[in-house]
């Protein structure tokens, strides 16, 4: 299927030009808008989070003088942002080209990947916002590099996720409204708007549950390596990148086998 991937990479990037052309093509601030909703949503975040409800940050590169909650909420967002934003758009797009589907023959996990790539790069956009924010705050590392494989498996996990949710979403189309809900939940039960240790620290049932999502192995890997500048045991990105492959494999894996049925339930 990977080769598969490769052999059609054309026809993914036709897609993938398609919905970057077509994005933001009435507005007057085009991609900006882009950047304009997580900054937005940080501010808002910051103040409430760290003014109202005081909750403190872990100690900036190690150090134990400094710390930023901002930094530390703006990077659990872009790792957050990347998931819940490929796998949102992945679960639709079988339903929004349901007529090309049925018109003309190819792969249905084009347009689904496709729509991901425009994705990325609006994820990058971010991470080129966050390191700037870094670089303000003269927190700059070597660990740095190792946000790219982290990123990247998060990309994969996403991706896979899509994909079998997409082949549900074609078939009940109310998925999407309980894939939703279950990500707006998702997303409090991830360290993002708090360090995992005030979670350990208050009660053992719910650091359980917040341990064993597994956006949070992403989202503190990341605070790990770009906020704290310190490197994960040697294992932990290996084994991130593993995991996000074997998702990967199951989502085509279920296109595969459903890819005769697919074009019956749009």
């Amino acid at each position: 299927m990977f080769a598969e991937i490769y052999r059609r990479r054309a026809l993914i990037g036709a897609f993938a030009n398609r919905d970057f052309a077509t994005r933001y093509r009435s507005s007057f601030l085009g991609w900006f808008w882009s950047l304009l909703q997580p900054l937005a949503t940080l501010l808002v975040y910051a103040a409430v989070f760290s003014l109202v409800f005081r909750i403190q940050a872990p100690p900036l590169g190690g150090d134990p003088e400094r710390t930023s909650f901002a930094a530390f909420l703006f990077t659990g967002m872009v790792t957050w942002n990347l998931f819940s934003s490929i796998v949102l758009l992945s679960m639709t797009q079988l339903r929004s080209n349901s007529e090309l589907l049925k018109k003309v023959p190819f792969p249905a996990w084009a347009p689904v990947l496709g729509a991901s790539v425009v994705q990325l790069i609006q994820v990058t956009l971010e991470v080129i916002v966050l390191i700037g924010m870094f670089v303000w705050q003269r927190n700059v590392g070597i660990t740095w590099l190792l946000a790219i494989p982290i990123l990247l498996a998060t990309a994969l996990f996403a991706q896979g996720l899509g994909l079998m949710l997409s082949v549900a979403n074609a078939r009940f189309g109310d998925v999407q409204y309980i894939v939703t809900v279950v990500l707006s939940a998702l997303y409090f039960l991830t360290p993002i708007l708090y360090p995992l240790s005030l979670v350990e620290s208050t009660a053992d049932w719910l650091a359980l549950i917040v341990q064993g999502n597994p956006m949070t192995w992403f989202v503190e890997s990341m605070h790990t390596v770009m906020y704290s500048l310190q490197a994960p045991p040697w294992w932990h990105i290996p084994a991130l990148l593993l995991f996000g492959l074997v998702v990967m494999w199951i989502g085509l894996r279920t296109f595969e086998r459903k890819g005769e049925d697919l074009r019956e339930w749009l």
